[in-house]
């Protein structure tokens, strides 16, 4: 999973530490030390999300009971193997549900459908087509003023020439 650190066998696995500990790192202070994430207030915020997104995601692709294995998980995350450390023992299994079946909701506004996603595909691609076209424009206009600069013999409004030639009272 993108959550554990630990192999079936308990042992650490870099990768996947690293892809969970990245956010962490990134936001530095307390949240970058395990021992001291939690003391971090933006650690609720950052977790909520993560949550809030899974709950997308059980929405979207209603997964079955067989998406949560059974056996060789890593540690702790077997569908039948118990949540440490709630109490009483909740099981993985338990906690597979939409947000609404375990009593509350999030107000996130991600794409509800392909057609959002499409429209916002499109917004996106225009606005990056349209910057991309003004480059260009930029580009040529700027290419056509050096050329005609070049072509009328232009001479900068200061000239600097220089001779060997010394001044003399008779000059």
């Amino acid at each position: 999973t993108l959550f554990r650190s630990a192999r079936p066998d308990g042992t650490l696995d870099s990768p996947v530490m690293s892809l969970h500990n990245l956010v962490h790192a990134f936001l530095n202070g307390t949240n970058a030390l395990s021992h001291s994430a939690a003391n971090d207030p933006i650690f609720v915020v950052l977790h909520a999300f993560t949550d809030a997104i899974f709950d997308e995601w059980m929405k979207r692709i209603e997964p079955s009971d067989l998406t949560w294995p059974e056996e060789l998980a890593p540690i702790g995350h077997n569908r039948m193997y118990n949540m440490v450390p709630f109490f009483p023992p909740v099981t993985n299994d338990e906690l597979f549900r939409s947000a609404e079946q375990l009593g509350y909701a999030y107000a996130i506004d991600l794409p509800v459908s392909d057609e959002d996603a499409r429209a916002v595909a499109v917004l996106v691609g225009s606005i990056i087509g349209g910057l991309l076209i003004a480059l260009m424009v930029l580009l040529t206009l700027l290419v056509l003023f050096m050329h005609r600069r070049q072509r009328k013999g232009f001479e900068p409004l200061m000239s600097a020439k220089f001779s060997n030639q010394k001044y003399t009272e008779e000059a």
